[in-house]
């Protein structure tokens, strides 16, 4: 039933397979007013919920047939929400600096993973129209502790590590219009726990939100945008880089920055996207070599910009379009931004050219009650808590945070150290 022998999945030399490569959180709508709105893209369906569930003590023993056929003994669990604090039997673990208890069994050192490893089967439905079914069908998972392995419809899609981070699968080869099944396996330990060995409440299961999201043919693949703010002319500047995948051939892109109100400032760019130099005389050839990608680099300034601070956390809005050949906007983005510039001048953090002291805490993905799995309305009132404390820095100790954190941070006025996901 797995797509490798289990020794093979769980060693370091495996980080992924068949898993969409790494990219910037966003959502993606049909129009600028969609996105401006920022509510459900009809672009994502919210896999969140009761799935079906059973938990079996390692990834062997999983019946046989379970990813197509009925999953026997099942169970409802909610997702996102880790089956440690969901009552199943496999308890959390409190981690320092000594490893799970299974791995202490004697003189074993990484890449070992303990013969009992709890693993999590999850189920669920889901019903495609024949739009969505026409297009790319991506399934996207918040996080997981410690590896993911998926199928659709009985066919092995792909399998992720790097728990902390979301992981992406094609499901396109697999779906059809009407009902269809998929299928999780979460695998607690593996080779990747001994640099997750992070010194909090260690825990099993699908710990953020799963859902779907459909593609067209041609669309964004990613979005980069960095603003910058320059303090003595009180000019910010935003370099966006916008990347698709897919035919693109006479179709543009169109960025520009927005108040929150709406209100358009600095001017409007629009660019074609590069095509690859196909043929061979020398000048296309030497062309190939220096071919970025189907991308767009924009860089507009802003002239009396109110910078962003943990004081003043001013934001504003980057939209970002793509055309086709025909001139239709057929998706679009916005990203919030603060205008700010970070340095280290005379020995002194600055921010916009101000001295500024660090006031931190340290801060885990914890829930009292659902472990990993605090709610976006549970993490807004923790760090209200903080400013009101005078707190205004957080360290996401000791991997990256749920994203909902970024934006709340970026609304309230808090900076961040945004850890790695490596603790050894």
């Amino acid at each position: 039933m797995l797509p490798l022998p289990l020794d093979k999945i769980l060693r370091p030399e495996l980080l992924e397979l068949g898993r969409l490569p790494m990219r910037v959180t966003g959502v993606s709508y049909p129009d600028v007013p969609s996105a401006r709105e920022g509510g459900p893209s009809k672009w994502r369906k919210s896999l969140d919920g009761v799935w079906g569930f059973r938990l079996v003590d390692r990834p062997d023993n999983a019946p046989k047939g379970w990813t197509t056929g009925a999953l026997k003994d099942a169970r409802e669990i909610n997702v996102p929400g880790v089956w440690t604090r969901q009552g199943v039997g496999d308890l959390p673990h409190y981690a320092n600096w000594l490893m799970p208890d299974g791995f202490h069994t004697g003189e074993e050192r990484p890449p070992f993973v303990p013969e009992a490893n709890p693993t999590g089967l999850y189920r669920r439905g889901f019903r495609l129209s024949k739009a969505w079914a026409a297009r790319e069908t991506i399934l996207e998972i918040g996080g997981f502790e410690s590896v993911v392995l998926v199928w659709c419809n009985g066919e092995f899609i792909g399998m992720g590590k790097d728990s902390r981070l979301p992981s992406a699968f094609d499901l396109s080869r697999a779906v059809r219009a009407g009902e269809n099944e998929l299928a999780v396996m979460v695998i607690r330990y593996s080779d990747a726990t001994w640099i997750e060995d992070q010194d909090h409440w260690n825990h099993g299961g699908l710990h953020r939100s799963v859902a779907l999201i459909s593609r067209g043919e041609t669309h964004v693949e990613d979005v980069h945008v960095v603003a910058d703010y320059e303090a003595e002319t009180e000019v910010g500047t935003v370099s966006a880089q916008v990347s698709l995948a897919g035919p693109s051939k006479g179709w543009r892109t169109r960025v520009w920055v927005e108040t929150r109100g709406g209100e358009r400032v600095g001017k409007v760019v629009q660019q074609a996207v590069p095509q690859f130099p196909y043929g061979g005389n020398l000048e296309q050839i030497a062309g190939s070599y220096l071919f970025a990608g189907y991308e767009t680099r924009s860089e507009i300034e802003v002239q009396g910009v109110k910078p962003w601070s943990a004081e003043a956390p001013n934001l504003y809005q980057v939209i970002c379009e793509i055309m086709n050949s025909k001139g239709k906007v057929v998706e679009a983005r916005t990203l919030r931004v603060g205008f700010r510039r970070v340095e280290v001048a005379e020995r002194r953090l600055r921010i916009n050219g101000q001295a500024v002291v660090l006031l931190g805490v340290n801060r885990h993905d914890h829930d009292p009650v659902n472990g990993k799995t605090p709610s976006v309305e549970t993490m807004r009132a923790e760090l209200i808590q903080m400013k009101r404390a005078s707190i205004n820095a957080v360290r996401t100790a000791h991997y990256p945070n749920d994203p909902a954190l970024l934006d709340l941070c970026d609304e309230l006025g808090l900076y961040v150290v945004d850890e790695a996901n490596v603790e050894s």
